[in-house]
Protein backbone atom coordinates (compact mmCIF):
# COMPACT_ATOMS: atom_id res chain seq x y z
CA UNK A 1 0.00 0.00 0.00
CA UNK A 2 2.79 2.14 0.44
CA UNK A 3 3.74 2.44 -3.22
CA UNK A 4 0.25 3.79 -4.29
CA UNK A 5 0.76 6.54 -1.96
CA UNK A 6 3.88 7.94 -2.42
CA UNK A 7 2.90 7.97 -6.27
CA UNK A 8 0.40 10.44 -5.10
CA UNK A 9 2.20 12.42 -2.99
CA UNK A 10 4.90 12.79 -6.05
CA UNK A 11 2.04 13.77 -8.66
CA UNK A 12 0.76 16.35 -6.35
CA UNK A 13 4.22 17.75 -6.08
CA UNK A 14 4.27 17.58 -9.67
CA UNK A 15 1.18 19.43 -10.44
CA UNK A 16 2.14 21.95 -7.82
CA UNK A 17 5.19 22.53 -9.44
CA UNK A 18 3.22 23.11 -12.87
CA UNK A 19 0.97 25.27 -11.48
CA UNK A 20 4.05 27.74 -10.03
CA UNK A 21 5.78 27.50 -12.83
CA UNK A 22 2.44 28.59 -14.92
CA UNK A 23 1.71 31.30 -12.38
CA UNK A 24 5.66 32.69 -12.65
CA UNK A 25 5.42 32.10 -16.47
CA UNK A 26 2.22 34.22 -16.41
CA UNK A 27 3.39 37.10 -14.23
CA UNK A 28 6.98 37.27 -16.11
CA UNK A 29 4.31 37.59 -19.31
CA UNK A 30 2.51 40.48 -17.90
CA UNK A 31 5.88 41.75 -16.67
CA UNK A 32 7.05 41.95 -20.08
CA UNK A 33 4.35 43.61 -21.41
CA UNK A 34 5.05 46.02 -18.71
CA UNK A 35 8.58 46.69 -19.82
CA UNK A 36 9.52 50.72 -19.27
CA UNK A 37 11.18 52.15 -22.84
CA UNK A 38 14.33 53.85 -21.56
CA UNK A 39 17.93 54.33 -23.24
CA UNK A 40 20.22 51.72 -22.48
CA UNK A 41 23.16 52.49 -20.12
CA UNK A 42 26.22 53.79 -21.70
CA UNK A 43 23.50 56.07 -24.36
CA UNK A 44 24.58 59.55 -24.91
CA UNK A 45 22.39 62.04 -27.35
CA UNK A 46 25.17 65.04 -28.19
CA UNK A 47 27.44 63.89 -25.71
CA UNK A 48 24.79 64.10 -22.72
CA UNK A 49 24.52 61.03 -20.83
CA UNK A 50 20.52 59.59 -21.06
CA UNK A 51 21.22 55.82 -20.52
CA UNK A 52 18.15 54.61 -18.16
CA UNK A 53 16.11 57.25 -19.48
CA UNK A 54 12.81 57.46 -21.54
CA UNK A 55 11.56 59.60 -24.05
CA UNK A 56 10.30 62.79 -21.88
CA UNK A 57 13.31 62.43 -19.29
CA UNK A 58 15.79 62.34 -22.06
CA UNK A 59 14.20 65.35 -23.57
CA UNK A 60 13.58 67.10 -20.31
CA UNK A 61 17.28 66.88 -19.63
CA UNK A 62 18.78 67.59 -23.39
CA UNK A 63 16.43 71.01 -22.63
CA UNK A 64 18.42 71.61 -19.52
CA UNK A 65 21.90 71.81 -21.20
CA UNK A 66 21.23 73.05 -24.44
CA UNK A 67 18.78 76.16 -23.21
CA UNK A 68 21.11 77.69 -21.11
CA UNK A 69 21.34 81.00 -22.78
CA UNK A 70 25.11 81.90 -24.45
CA UNK A 71 26.78 84.75 -22.22
CA UNK A 72 28.65 87.31 -24.26
CA UNK A 73 31.36 89.84 -22.50
CA UNK A 74 32.33 93.57 -23.15
CA UNK A 75 34.76 94.59 -20.78
CA UNK A 76 31.80 94.69 -17.30
CA UNK A 77 29.65 94.40 -19.31
CA UNK A 78 27.25 90.89 -20.28
CA UNK A 79 24.68 90.18 -22.88
CA UNK A 80 22.16 86.89 -22.38
CA UNK A 81 20.73 85.48 -24.97
CA UNK A 82 18.19 82.76 -25.35
CA UNK A 83 18.14 79.96 -28.29
CA UNK A 84 15.15 81.97 -30.08
CA UNK A 85 17.32 85.29 -29.82
CA UNK A 86 19.84 83.93 -31.61
CA UNK A 87 18.03 82.36 -34.11
CA UNK A 88 19.11 78.53 -32.70
CA UNK A 89 16.27 75.34 -33.03
CA UNK A 90 17.24 72.21 -31.38
CA UNK A 91 15.12 69.27 -32.68
CA UNK A 92 14.86 67.50 -29.40
CA UNK A 93 12.06 64.83 -30.78
CA UNK A 94 14.06 63.65 -33.57
CA UNK A 95 17.11 63.55 -31.01
CA UNK A 96 14.56 61.01 -28.75
CA UNK A 97 12.96 59.18 -31.20
CA UNK A 98 15.88 56.84 -31.49
CA UNK A 99 14.95 55.32 -28.51
CA UNK A 100 12.32 52.39 -30.28
CA UNK A 101 11.33 49.53 -27.25
CA UNK A 102 8.81 48.41 -30.08
CA UNK A 103 8.60 44.52 -30.79
CA UNK A 104 6.74 42.47 -33.83
CA UNK A 105 4.63 40.25 -30.60
CA UNK A 106 3.87 39.71 -27.32
CA UNK A 107 6.06 36.21 -27.95
CA UNK A 108 9.57 38.44 -28.73
CA UNK A 109 8.72 40.87 -25.74
CA UNK A 110 8.06 37.83 -23.57
CA UNK A 111 11.22 36.03 -24.62
CA UNK A 112 13.27 38.97 -24.60
CA UNK A 113 12.66 39.89 -20.84
CA UNK A 114 13.15 36.31 -19.24
CA UNK A 115 16.65 35.89 -21.06
CA UNK A 116 17.01 40.08 -19.96
CA UNK A 117 17.71 41.32 -23.18
CA UNK A 118 17.17 44.94 -24.32
CA UNK A 119 15.29 45.78 -27.65
CA UNK A 120 17.62 47.84 -28.62
CA UNK A 121 21.22 48.52 -28.35
CA UNK A 122 23.61 51.21 -26.69
CA UNK A 123 23.17 54.72 -28.81
CA UNK A 124 25.10 57.60 -29.70
CA UNK A 125 23.65 60.50 -31.82
CA UNK A 126 24.64 63.83 -32.76
CA UNK A 127 22.97 67.19 -31.61
CA UNK A 128 20.43 68.08 -34.27
CA UNK A 129 19.67 71.77 -34.95
CA UNK A 130 19.18 74.45 -37.43
CA UNK A 131 20.83 78.06 -37.10
CA UNK A 132 19.01 80.73 -38.72
CA UNK A 133 21.90 83.40 -39.33
CA UNK A 134 19.62 86.34 -40.07
CA UNK A 135 18.20 86.12 -36.83
CA UNK A 136 21.56 85.95 -35.32
CA UNK A 137 22.97 89.21 -37.23
CA UNK A 138 19.77 91.06 -36.72
CA UNK A 139 20.59 90.70 -32.78
CA UNK A 140 23.82 91.11 -32.60
CA UNK A 141 22.96 94.80 -34.84
CA UNK A 142 20.02 95.41 -32.47
CA UNK A 143 21.54 93.98 -28.95
CA UNK A 144 25.28 94.30 -28.93
CA UNK A 145 26.32 96.53 -31.52
CA UNK A 146 24.80 100.05 -30.77
CA UNK A 147 26.53 99.30 -26.89
CA UNK A 148 30.16 98.37 -27.58
CA UNK A 149 30.67 100.27 -31.12
CA UNK A 150 31.53 103.93 -31.81
CA UNK A 151 31.75 104.87 -34.97
CA UNK A 152 34.95 107.23 -35.74
CA UNK A 153 34.94 111.06 -36.36
CA UNK A 154 36.86 111.66 -39.42
CA UNK A 155 38.94 114.60 -40.20
CA UNK A 156 37.93 118.01 -42.07
CA UNK A 157 39.35 121.00 -42.92
CA UNK A 158 39.66 124.18 -40.67
CA UNK A 159 38.13 127.02 -42.50
CA UNK A 160 40.78 130.11 -43.05
CA UNK A 161 43.85 127.75 -42.20
CA UNK A 162 45.95 125.04 -44.31
CA UNK A 163 45.39 122.71 -41.70
CA UNK A 164 42.33 120.08 -41.16
CA UNK A 165 40.98 119.07 -37.63
CA UNK A 166 42.26 115.74 -36.75
CA UNK A 167 39.22 112.83 -36.45
CA UNK A 168 38.45 110.25 -33.45
CA UNK A 169 39.20 106.91 -33.49
CA UNK A 170 36.45 104.53 -33.22
CA UNK A 171 35.71 101.10 -31.60
CA UNK A 172 34.45 98.07 -33.47
CA UNK A 173 34.60 94.10 -33.26
CA UNK A 174 34.84 91.32 -35.80
CA UNK A 175 31.07 90.14 -36.32
CA UNK A 176 32.30 87.34 -38.32
CA UNK A 177 34.76 86.22 -35.65
CA UNK A 178 31.55 86.45 -33.21
CA UNK A 179 29.23 84.38 -35.26
CA UNK A 180 32.10 81.57 -35.27
CA UNK A 181 32.22 81.98 -31.55
CA UNK A 182 28.69 81.45 -31.06
CA UNK A 183 27.99 78.47 -33.79
CA UNK A 184 31.05 77.19 -31.71
CA UNK A 185 29.65 77.23 -28.55
CA UNK A 186 25.96 76.06 -28.46
CA UNK A 187 27.08 72.59 -29.64
CA UNK A 188 28.78 72.36 -26.16
CA UNK A 189 27.39 70.99 -22.84
CA UNK A 190 28.95 73.33 -20.70
CA UNK A 191 28.85 77.19 -22.39
CA UNK A 192 31.84 78.51 -22.24
CA UNK A 193 31.53 82.70 -21.59
CA UNK A 194 32.28 84.21 -25.23
CA UNK A 195 34.53 87.14 -24.57
CA UNK A 196 34.18 89.87 -27.42
CA UNK A 197 37.45 91.46 -28.45
CA UNK A 198 37.19 95.27 -29.20
CA UNK A 199 39.09 96.58 -32.18
CA UNK A 200 40.08 100.06 -32.10
CA UNK A 201 39.27 101.81 -35.73
CA UNK A 202 41.52 104.59 -36.54
CA UNK A 203 40.09 107.95 -37.61
CA UNK A 204 40.07 108.74 -41.05
CA UNK A 205 42.13 110.74 -42.72
CA UNK A 206 41.42 113.96 -45.20
CA UNK A 207 39.36 112.59 -48.61
CA UNK A 208 41.12 113.62 -51.43
CA UNK A 209 37.87 115.77 -51.93
CA UNK A 210 38.39 117.56 -49.01
CA UNK A 211 42.16 118.04 -49.44
CA UNK A 212 40.91 119.30 -52.76
CA UNK A 213 38.58 122.11 -51.66
CA UNK A 214 40.89 123.54 -48.79
CA UNK A 215 43.29 123.99 -51.89
CA UNK A 216 40.59 125.55 -53.59
CA UNK A 217 39.95 127.74 -50.55
CA UNK A 218 43.46 128.82 -50.67
CA UNK A 219 43.44 130.28 -53.79
CA UNK A 220 39.88 132.07 -52.59
CA UNK A 221 41.49 134.02 -50.12
CA UNK A 222 44.92 134.35 -51.71
CA UNK A 223 45.84 138.03 -53.19
CA UNK A 224 46.87 136.67 -56.77
CA UNK A 225 45.13 137.67 -60.31
CA UNK A 226 46.77 134.97 -62.36
CA UNK A 227 46.78 131.01 -63.30
CA UNK A 228 47.57 128.56 -60.60
CA UNK A 229 47.48 125.14 -61.88
CA UNK A 230 48.11 121.99 -59.37
CA UNK A 231 48.94 118.31 -59.42
CA UNK A 232 49.81 116.43 -56.40
CA UNK A 233 50.08 112.47 -56.22
CA UNK A 234 49.72 110.26 -53.15
CA UNK A 235 52.26 107.63 -53.39
CA UNK A 236 50.65 105.10 -51.57
CA UNK A 237 47.45 104.61 -53.66
CA UNK A 238 48.47 107.70 -56.25
CA UNK A 239 45.09 108.95 -55.49
CA UNK A 240 45.61 112.33 -57.17
CA UNK A 241 44.69 116.12 -56.67
CA UNK A 242 44.15 118.21 -59.61
CA UNK A 243 43.35 121.85 -60.00
CA UNK A 244 43.11 124.84 -62.17
CA UNK A 245 42.46 128.19 -61.00
CA UNK A 246 41.74 130.72 -64.44
CA UNK A 247 41.76 133.82 -62.81
CA UNK A 248 39.40 132.63 -59.95
CA UNK A 249 37.19 130.31 -62.35
CA UNK A 250 38.05 126.44 -61.98
CA UNK A 251 38.74 124.83 -65.46
CA UNK A 252 39.72 121.79 -66.70
CA UNK A 253 43.54 121.17 -65.63
CA UNK A 254 46.15 121.03 -68.44
CA UNK A 255 47.28 124.50 -69.26
CA UNK A 256 50.32 124.81 -71.43
CA UNK A 257 53.36 126.24 -69.14
CA UNK A 258 56.61 127.64 -69.48
CA UNK A 259 58.90 125.06 -67.89
CA UNK A 260 62.02 127.06 -67.51
CA UNK A 261 64.38 125.18 -64.96
CA UNK A 262 61.39 122.61 -64.28
CA UNK A 263 62.95 121.28 -67.91
CA UNK A 264 66.41 120.07 -66.58
CA UNK A 265 65.01 116.84 -64.92
CA UNK A 266 63.74 115.51 -68.29
CA UNK A 267 67.95 116.45 -69.44
CA UNK A 268 68.80 114.67 -66.36
CA UNK A 269 66.69 111.51 -67.54
CA UNK A 270 67.89 111.50 -70.65
CA UNK A 271 71.63 111.86 -69.16
CA UNK A 272 71.17 108.99 -67.09
CA UNK A 273 69.12 107.39 -69.98
CA UNK A 274 72.71 107.61 -72.69
CA UNK A 275 75.29 106.89 -69.25
CA UNK A 276 75.83 104.48 -66.94
CA UNK A 277 77.01 105.48 -63.22
CA UNK A 278 79.42 106.40 -62.33
CA UNK A 279 79.56 109.41 -64.31
CA UNK A 280 82.35 111.04 -65.42
CA UNK A 281 83.38 114.10 -62.86
CA UNK A 282 82.67 116.60 -65.42
CA UNK A 283 79.07 115.13 -66.06
CA UNK A 284 78.30 114.76 -62.70
CA UNK A 285 79.41 117.72 -61.91
CA UNK A 286 77.36 119.79 -64.76
CA UNK A 287 74.32 117.62 -63.08
CA UNK A 288 74.61 119.16 -59.66
CA UNK A 289 75.45 122.69 -61.11
CA UNK A 290 72.11 122.75 -63.55
CA UNK A 291 70.00 121.50 -60.52
CA UNK A 292 71.25 122.50 -57.13
CA UNK A 293 71.81 125.48 -58.17
CA UNK A 294 69.93 125.81 -61.35
CA UNK A 295 72.80 126.96 -63.82
CA UNK A 296 71.69 126.70 -67.69
CA UNK A 297 75.23 126.31 -69.18
CA UNK A 298 75.43 123.02 -67.47
CA UNK A 299 72.25 121.77 -69.11
CA UNK A 300 73.41 123.05 -72.62
CA UNK A 301 76.83 121.09 -72.02
CA UNK A 302 74.50 118.15 -71.13
CA UNK A 303 72.21 117.82 -74.34
CA UNK A 304 75.51 118.85 -75.97
CA UNK A 305 76.99 115.61 -74.85
CA UNK A 306 73.67 113.93 -76.25
CA UNK A 307 73.96 115.67 -79.95
CA UNK A 308 76.22 118.31 -80.61
CA UNK A 309 72.95 120.15 -82.94
CA UNK A 310 70.25 117.96 -81.34
CA UNK A 311 70.19 117.25 -78.46
CA UNK A 312 67.09 119.32 -76.95
CA UNK A 313 65.14 117.52 -79.68
CA UNK A 314 66.01 114.50 -78.54
CA UNK A 315 65.72 115.02 -75.23
CA UNK A 316 62.05 115.75 -76.03
CA UNK A 317 61.63 112.38 -77.92
CA UNK A 318 62.76 110.75 -74.85
CA UNK A 319 60.50 112.54 -72.72
CA UNK A 320 57.45 112.38 -74.92
CA UNK A 321 58.17 108.40 -75.19
CA UNK A 322 57.14 108.51 -71.28
CA UNK A 323 54.21 109.94 -71.65
CA UNK A 324 54.87 113.70 -71.15
CA UNK A 325 52.82 114.52 -74.89
CA UNK A 326 52.85 118.29 -73.91
CA UNK A 327 56.28 118.63 -72.65
CA UNK A 328 59.62 119.60 -74.82
CA UNK A 329 62.70 121.66 -75.17
CA UNK A 330 62.87 123.23 -78.68
CA UNK A 331 66.54 124.49 -78.27
CA UNK A 332 69.19 125.33 -76.03
CA UNK A 333 69.21 128.06 -73.31
CA UNK A 334 72.12 130.08 -74.09
CA UNK A 335 70.84 133.51 -74.93
CA UNK A 336 70.05 133.54 -78.84
CA UNK A 337 69.81 129.77 -79.37
CA UNK A 338 68.15 129.08 -82.60
CA UNK A 339 64.73 127.29 -82.60
CA UNK A 340 64.99 123.71 -83.70
CA UNK A 341 61.48 123.04 -84.09
CA UNK A 342 58.10 123.89 -83.18
CA UNK A 343 56.21 121.91 -81.30
CA UNK A 344 52.36 122.11 -81.29
CA UNK A 345 50.69 119.74 -78.34
CA UNK A 346 47.21 119.42 -76.64
CA UNK A 347 48.11 121.92 -73.90
CA UNK A 348 49.38 124.77 -75.59
CA UNK A 349 46.55 124.10 -78.45
CA UNK A 350 43.35 124.98 -76.05
CA UNK A 351 41.53 127.84 -77.05
CA UNK A 352 39.78 128.79 -73.53
CA UNK A 353 42.96 128.47 -71.58
CA UNK A 354 46.24 129.64 -73.52
CA UNK A 355 48.74 132.16 -71.45
CA UNK A 356 51.32 132.07 -74.74
CA UNK A 357 54.26 130.10 -72.94
CA UNK A 358 57.57 130.27 -73.82
CA UNK A 359 58.07 128.54 -77.74
CA UNK A 360 61.34 126.82 -76.49
CA UNK A 361 60.90 125.19 -73.40
CA UNK A 362 57.04 123.72 -72.03
CA UNK A 363 55.04 121.83 -70.13
CA UNK A 364 52.34 120.62 -67.78
CA UNK A 365 52.03 119.82 -64.22
CA UNK A 366 50.28 116.83 -64.69
CA UNK A 367 53.10 115.91 -67.18
CA UNK A 368 56.36 116.87 -65.11
CA UNK A 369 54.09 115.13 -62.30
CA UNK A 370 54.48 111.79 -63.34
CA UNK A 371 57.62 112.04 -64.77
CA UNK A 372 58.44 112.67 -61.20
CA UNK A 373 56.07 109.75 -60.37
CA UNK A 374 58.15 107.44 -62.54
CA UNK A 375 61.39 108.23 -60.99
CA UNK A 376 59.75 107.83 -57.51
CA UNK A 377 58.67 104.21 -58.36
CA UNK A 378 61.49 103.23 -59.97
CA UNK A 379 63.91 104.16 -56.75
CA UNK A 380 61.94 102.06 -55.26
CA UNK A 381 60.79 98.86 -57.84
CA UNK A 382 63.60 97.63 -60.03
CA UNK A 383 60.35 96.80 -62.57
CA UNK A 384 59.14 100.33 -62.41
CA UNK A 385 57.89 101.37 -65.61
CA UNK A 386 60.37 103.99 -66.61
CA UNK A 387 63.09 101.11 -65.85
CA UNK A 388 60.73 98.60 -68.62
CA UNK A 389 60.54 101.72 -71.10
CA UNK A 390 64.02 102.18 -71.26
CA UNK A 391 64.84 98.98 -71.42
CA UNK A 392 66.62 99.22 -68.14
CA UNK A 393 69.11 101.69 -69.46
CA UNK A 394 67.73 103.76 -66.80
CA UNK A 395 68.56 101.49 -63.33
CA UNK A 396 67.20 101.75 -60.24
CA UNK A 397 70.07 103.07 -58.59
CA UNK A 398 70.13 105.98 -60.81
CA UNK A 399 66.55 106.89 -59.87
CA UNK A 400 67.81 107.01 -56.53
CA UNK A 401 71.17 109.50 -57.46
CA UNK A 402 68.67 111.52 -59.50
CA UNK A 403 66.17 111.88 -56.51
CA UNK A 404 69.12 112.76 -54.01
CA UNK A 405 70.41 115.35 -56.63
CA UNK A 406 67.38 116.65 -56.30
CA UNK A 407 67.26 116.57 -52.62
CA UNK A 408 70.14 118.83 -52.46
CA UNK A 409 68.46 121.57 -54.01
CA UNK A 410 67.50 123.44 -50.66
CA UNK A 411 66.42 127.40 -51.23
CA UNK A 412 64.07 127.85 -48.60
CA UNK A 413 61.25 129.18 -50.55
CA UNK A 414 58.20 128.13 -52.48
CA UNK A 415 57.09 124.61 -52.11
CA UNK A 416 59.78 124.39 -49.22
CA UNK A 417 58.25 127.46 -46.84
CA UNK A 418 55.06 125.66 -46.29
CA UNK A 419 57.38 122.44 -45.25
CA UNK A 420 58.68 121.33 -41.91
CA UNK A 421 62.19 122.24 -41.46
CA UNK A 422 64.45 118.84 -42.57
CA UNK A 423 61.91 117.13 -44.44
CA UNK A 424 63.10 115.47 -47.60
CA UNK A 425 61.86 117.22 -50.48
CA UNK A 426 63.49 116.20 -53.50
CA UNK A 427 62.28 119.43 -56.08
CA UNK A 428 63.52 121.83 -59.38
CA UNK A 429 61.67 125.06 -59.08
CA UNK A 430 62.09 127.26 -62.14
CA UNK A 431 61.65 130.73 -63.20
CA UNK A 432 62.77 133.33 -66.22
CA UNK A 433 62.30 136.36 -67.84
CA UNK A 434 59.75 135.92 -70.74
CA UNK A 435 60.05 137.95 -73.91
CA UNK A 436 58.96 141.07 -73.18
CA UNK A 437 61.86 141.12 -69.83
CA UNK A 438 59.54 140.51 -66.99
CA UNK A 439 58.87 137.54 -64.80
CA UNK A 440 55.34 135.81 -65.54
CA UNK A 441 55.50 132.55 -64.12
CA UNK A 442 56.96 130.58 -61.18
CA UNK A 443 57.21 126.49 -60.91
CA UNK A 444 57.99 124.03 -58.17
CA UNK A 445 57.95 120.58 -58.61
CA UNK A 446 58.87 117.49 -56.37
CA UNK A 447 59.13 114.40 -54.41
CA UNK A 448 58.02 114.84 -50.72
CA UNK A 449 58.60 112.72 -48.01
CA UNK A 450 56.22 112.39 -45.09
CA UNK A 451 56.16 111.11 -41.95
CA UNK A 452 52.93 109.35 -43.12
CA UNK A 453 53.06 109.37 -47.09
CA UNK A 454 55.07 110.82 -49.85
CA UNK A 455 53.44 112.29 -52.30
CA UNK A 456 54.05 114.42 -55.74
CA UNK A 457 53.55 118.00 -55.46
CA UNK A 458 53.87 120.22 -58.71
CA UNK A 459 52.62 123.96 -58.92
CA UNK A 460 52.79 126.58 -61.67
CA UNK A 461 51.56 130.09 -61.59
CA UNK A 462 51.15 132.62 -64.19
CA UNK A 463 50.18 136.20 -64.16
CA UNK A 464 50.00 138.25 -67.73
CA UNK A 465 51.45 141.51 -65.36
CA UNK A 466 54.82 140.97 -63.70
CA UNK A 467 54.84 138.47 -60.58
CA UNK A 468 56.71 139.12 -57.96
CA UNK A 469 58.61 137.13 -55.74
CA UNK A 470 56.62 137.95 -52.44
CA UNK A 471 53.48 137.48 -53.99
CA UNK A 472 54.52 133.69 -55.16
CA UNK A 473 56.08 132.31 -52.06
CA UNK A 474 53.57 132.57 -49.94
CA UNK A 475 51.22 130.80 -52.29
CA UNK A 476 53.29 128.14 -53.09
CA UNK A 477 53.96 127.67 -49.35
CA UNK A 478 50.13 127.73 -48.46
CA UNK A 479 49.67 125.04 -51.38
CA UNK A 480 52.07 122.83 -49.53
CA UNK A 481 51.48 123.22 -46.52
CA UNK A 482 47.68 122.59 -46.86
CA UNK A 483 48.53 119.29 -48.94
CA UNK A 484 51.45 118.16 -46.93
CA UNK A 485 49.27 118.75 -43.62
CA UNK A 486 45.71 116.74 -45.65
CA UNK A 487 48.14 113.66 -46.59
CA UNK A 488 50.15 113.96 -43.20
CA UNK A 489 47.12 114.40 -40.85
CA UNK A 490 48.81 113.11 -37.28
CA UNK A 491 52.03 115.66 -38.28
CA UNK A 492 50.27 119.19 -39.03
CA UNK A 493 52.15 121.96 -38.87
CA UNK A 494 50.62 125.39 -38.57
CA UNK A 495 51.42 128.56 -40.70
CA UNK A 496 54.81 129.96 -39.27
CA UNK A 497 54.68 133.55 -40.89
CA UNK A 498 53.15 136.58 -39.84
CA UNK A 499 50.24 137.77 -42.20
Amino acid sequence: MKRPKLIIISRMFGIGFLVISMMITIYSFQKSNQQICVFPTGSSIASVDVGGLDHEQARIKLKSVFEKPIEIQSGNTSFYFSNEQIGLDIDYDEMVSVLNCGYEDQFSSFWSFIWHKSSIDQTSKDLLFTLNEDVLLSTINEQIKPFVTLEPIPSKPISGTTRFEPGLSGISFDQGELVNRIKQEITQINKNTIQLELISIPATVPTIEQIKEQVRSILRNEDFSGVVEIYAERMSDHQKIQILNWFGEEKEPGVAFTAASTMKIPIMISTYWREDIPLSEMRQGWIESMIVYSENDPADRLMEQIDAIRGPLLVTSDIQSLGMENSFIAGYFYLGAPLLNLYETIANQRSDAFIDPDVYNQTTPEDIGKLLSMIYDCSINSSATLIRETQGKITQAECNLIIETLAANKMGALMEAGLPEGLKIAHKHGWSQERDGLVHSFSDVGIVYGPEENFILTVFTYSPNQLLFDIANPLFARISQTIYNGFNPNNQIAWPFPE
